[in-house]
């Protein structure tokens, strides 16, 4: 499913045309933590509250169909960036604290964690030489649950991002992500942010890919995809043996699908905003990678909100 999520991603990204941690993840990497544009001031504190509800498909496991099974997410991020030196700007260390949370229908039979918790932390450094480029590398430690904590229960990711602006109009990012515990360890990055003019604006980036239309000041429109290549979390101790499955037990899980959808955002002064979004949400699934089983999910409407906070 995953790579069919790549190929999904490619095909927005080559042709012209929206919550999790890895997702996160992916977004901190292509998009840096603030307005996004270092030039604009002093760091900026970002704090950005996402809720979003999908809506029961039928659930299928091991060839069996079972009922509807629904995922409620809350998502709390804050970033920023730190300057290393008042004299020297260009050096900076990025810092992110996000807490990923989802709650499923659970289902009679089926191995699903009624609550999915995870926690990152990411840092890095990063380097701007000049007005049109800059570099930057991050780490990321994460705890997969919060109960029972063992060693593979936390987990290292990182990866590196260029970011180049080849006019006042056009920039492109590159970069390369390694997850270890993802069944796509490694993942390349690229992408342009093109701004056709003063109401329209293409970015063809993973992992959302979409098209924008500003109205004015306060609100904004968009239309896209959103590709969630997997919440990396694991089950509790005893998820399996309370379904007479204990190969479930402390198993590692991949929660992800793909999202196409538009919205809506309203900016209601210089330090709040916010967003609301609908679609549809497809190939919904939990891969237990390690031992080859999954839970899958039919497709089905989804809705989010989003309050947002900067200075």
């Amino acid at each position: 499913m995953h790579r069919l999520l790549i190929a999904a991603g490619a095909v927005a990204i080559l042709a012209p045309v929206v919550a999790t941690a890895q997702t996160n993840r992916l977004d901190g990497m292509v998009q840096p933590p603030g307005r996004g544009n270092l030039d604009d001031g002093p760091p900026l504190l970002e704090v950005k509250l996402e809720t979003s509800y999908t809506v029961g498909g039928e659930t299928k496991f091991r060839g069996a169909k079972f009922g509807d099974s629904g995922a409620f997410a809350v998502n709390l991020s804050a970033s920023t960036f730190v300057r290393l030196s008042q004299s020297d700007e260009k050096w900076m260390l990025p810092l992110e604290l996000q807490s990923q949370n989802l709650s499923l229908d659970s289902l009679v039979g089926v191995p699903l964690p009624d609550r999915i918790n995870t926690l990152e932390f990411s840092t890095g450094l990063a380097y701007k030489p000049n007005d049109r480029w800059m570099f930057m590398a991050r780490i990321s430690p994460t705890l997969y649950k919060f109960d029972d904590l063992g060693a593979n229960d936390i987990s290292f990711s990182g990866g590196l991002m260029a970011e180049w602006e080849y006019s006042p109009s056009v920039k492109w990012m590159f970069g390369l992500m390694v997850q270890p515990d993802n069944d796509l360890p490694v993942l390349p990055l690229v992408g342009v942010d093109w701004r056709i003019n003063e109401q329209w604006e293409l970015q063809l980036m993973l992992i959302k890919p979409r098209v924008i239309y500003t109205l004015n000041d306060q609100w904004k429109f968009h239309a896209g995809m959103g590709l969630n290549f997997g919440t990396t979390f694991r089950t509790s101790d005893t998820l399996g043996t309370s379904i007479g499955l204990p190969r479930f037990n402390d198993a590692l899980g991949q929660y992800s699908d793909m999202r196409v959808g538009g919205g809506v955002e309203y900016q209601l002064n210089k330090s709040w905003s916010f967003a609301a979004e609908a679609g549809y949400s497809m190939n919904r699934e939990i891969d237990y990678q390690d031992i080859d089983e999954k839970v899958k999910f039919g497709n089905a409407p989804y809705f989010s909100l989003g309050l947002k906070f900067e200075f």
